[in-house]
């Protein structure tokens, strides 16, 4: 998901919480809902603006706030947000406490319980355990009717491509980019099509990969999402090379590079110029297969080791 739908997400299950069925915030809400709500909504805040410590302390207020009054469905929600600000910083184990104290606060259906279910399949995801993902992912589908679900069997796609069931991969692809396309959720369009590019690339089906490929590419341009224009560009980098196309591969490659190093992933750039090198190598090209090396070793230089 894009940033903007990250702040979707976090918004939608605060809200959920306390607007019922209706979708709409009661007139008057007890000063200290009002709290864990304000609590929350700083917290996505900086958790858009990549300030995890102060995300954290201000999901950690609101669930403070919610125990003070026994606010079940307000706990679920603040252990949510904080479950998932430590899974995108890479942290499984603190994320998975996060979403493992929220399941004694659920009923055994509906939104919430979707959503933690969905949050508790990503971090299994996170953590390798790809049968207790999709077992996760699976429950997180069956609970949820909303325009969102798409979300969640996309999620359940990956899980099983990763698994090596590919055939029910493709299926669930398939459905979700039918849900996507049908709610209107471009950027989950997105993954679905990179999902099932996935899957005909290592069915043997390069054009029809190329062509999920590049669906996915235009519609992550057209929503401004760097970091996944860059994973369909080194998609599409590594199809070409697995048929022998170095250079459209290579082409590929420097694309991604340059998009990397625009959005300071270096880390990645520094990846995309490895891969140059290796093709370069290949190619009998040595002069420049050293020049991407060596444009790496200048980039390396400037990434810093966290203290």
């Amino acid at each position: 998901m894009n940033n903007a739908c990250k702040v979707v997400r976090f918004v939608l299950f605060l809200f959920i919480s306390l607007a019922g069925c209706a979708g709409k915030l009661p007139d008057l809400l007890p000063e200290t809902k009002m709290q864990a709500i304000n609590h929350n909504l700083r917290g996505i805040k900086y958790s858009e603006r990549g300030e995890k410590l102060q995300a954290l302390a201000e999901f950690s207020e609101a669930l403070r706030v919610s125990r003070s009054i026994e606010n079940s469905e307000g706990i679920v929600v603040a252990l949510l947000n904080i479950s998932r600000v430590h899974r995108r910083g890479g942290d499984a184990n603190a994320a998975l406490t996060a979403v493992s104290g929220a399941i004694p606060y659920l009923p055994p259906q509906g939104s919430l319980y979707a959503e933690v279910a969905f949050e508790m399949a990503q971090v299994k995801l996170l953590s390798g355990n790809l049968d207790e993902a999709s077992e996760w992912a699976t429950k997180a589908v069956a609970a949820d009717n909303s325009s969102t679900r798409g979300m969640m069997v996309n999620l359940l796609a990956r899980i099983m491509f990763l698994k090596g069931n590919i055939a029910e991969a493709e299926l669930k692809a398939q459905e979700a980019l039918l849900i996507c396309r049908n709610n209107g959720l471009r950027a989950e369009e997105a993954n679905s099509f990179r999902t099932l590019g996935d899957v005909k690339s290592v069915t043997n089906r390069a054009a029809e990969a190329a062509a999920s490929y590049n669906q996915a590419l235009e519609i992550d341009k057209n929503l401004g999402r760097s970091g996944k224009i860059v994973a369909d560009l080194r998609a599409l980098a590594r199809l070409a090379e697995s048929q022998n196309n170095s250079g459209e591969a290579l082409e590929f490659y420097s694309r991604a590079f340059t998009a990397s190093k625009a959005n300071v992933d270096l880390t990645g750039a520094c990846e995309d110029l490895m891969n140059m090198s290796r093709i370069h190598q290949k190619r009998g090209e040595k002069e420049l297969s050293e020049r991407m090396l060596s444009e790496r070793s200048n980039i390396l230089k400037n990434i810093r080791t966290p203290e």
